[in-house]
């Protein structure tokens, strides 16, 4: 197991963070990793109740959301790059 930073950008927050994900640990895992710091300190929950979805950041805000079960190591995701936690509709 080893660790990697990701910049957090949760819907409906102003913020990004800086956060320490393992790369093993599941979408969902980084959905909760990216929550922990923010809501209830500097954010709201987005949509109680909701399910959140991870998705690589683009100008467009509409790339696909990986898999929750898959790992960060099977996402590639690198050091540092901006991922977007966002409302799922499925």
């Amino acid at each position: 197991m080893s660790s990697l930073a990701v910049i957090g950008r949760l819907e409906k927050d102003a913020h990004t963070r800086i956060i320490d994900v393992d790369t093993d640990f599941t979408m969902d895992q980084v959905v909760e990793a990216c929550l922990a710091p923010a809501v209830g300190y500097q954010a709201r929950h987005p949509k109680p109740g909701a399910m959140l979805r991870v998705r690589p950041t683009t100008d467009t805000d509409d790339a696909d959301p990986f898999p929750r079960s898959m790992t960060v190591a099977e996402a590639r995701l690198r050091h540092f790059q901006q991922i977007d936690i966002y409302v799922s509709d499925d």
